[in-house]
């Protein structure tokens, strides 16, 4: 076992855990507002059966050269 054990989790800890996840906030915002890993945050949300959802970000698209050549565009400093 690796880190510092925490303390176990109270019924008001998973009643928080709850209304956060429910509510639809990030991971990282729950784990924060629970003084939590983000690791504990997902177990604990796995053991009482609550949905996180993925929170995803915008991605923007990142082409190969090839890919660029296929959109007829050049390539920065080419």
């Amino acid at each position: 076992m690796t880190g510092t054990p925490r303390a176990p989790w109270t019924p008001e800890q998973d009643k928080q855990l709850r209304a956060l996840v429910l509510s639809a906030n990030s991971v990282d915002t729950i784990a924060k507002a629970l003084n939590r890993t983000v690791f504990a945050v997902r177990r604990r949300a796995n053991t009482l059966r609550l949905p996180l959802r993925k929170i995803v970000m915008p991605r923007t698209r990142i082409y190969s050269i090839g890919r660029l050549v296929e959109l007829g565009l050049k390539a920065k400093g080419k």
